[in-house]
């Protein structure tokens, strides 16, 4: 993979804007390293169904979709993933809000571990 991705903090969270293919491969990665919690597995759904998810935001003027959180991962600090935002630009791209636990140096880790070009902002 060699795809570049646009890595930032925002007000305390740190954002992930890259390629379908790759912010599958990230968060697939997250959840070997952290384990998997709820919201990481519907995240991941949600990214494999883009075409049907992104219908759903278009038609109801959703910017941002969230996945399903369980109590027990969010007062374990287990939570991955706090929305997702999906658009078409001539390519599929997804722009990730991690929860304010995960840090951007280990968002940054995973990215080069899979090798990406990362360009910070």
């Amino acid at each position: 993979m060699s795809s570049q991705v646009k890595l930032f903090r925002q007000l305390g969270y740190v954002y992930l804007r890259s390629p379908l293919e790759v912010a599958l491969s990230v968060l697939r990665r997250l959840g070997e390293l952290r384990g998997w919690s709820e919201d990481l597995s519907d995240a991941v759904r949600i990214l494999e169904n883009f075409d049907s998810f992104y219908e759903f935001m278009r038609r109801k003027h959703k910017e941002y979709v969230a996945p399903r959180k369980s109590e027990l991962d969010l007062l374990s600090g287990r939570v991955v993933v706090d929305k997702l935002k999906l658009e078409v630009d001539g390519e599929k791209v997804v722009t990730l809000v991690f929860d304010k636990r995960v840090g951007y140096e280990e968002v940054l880790r995973v990215l080069r571990e899979l090798g990406l070009t990362t360009f910070t902002a």
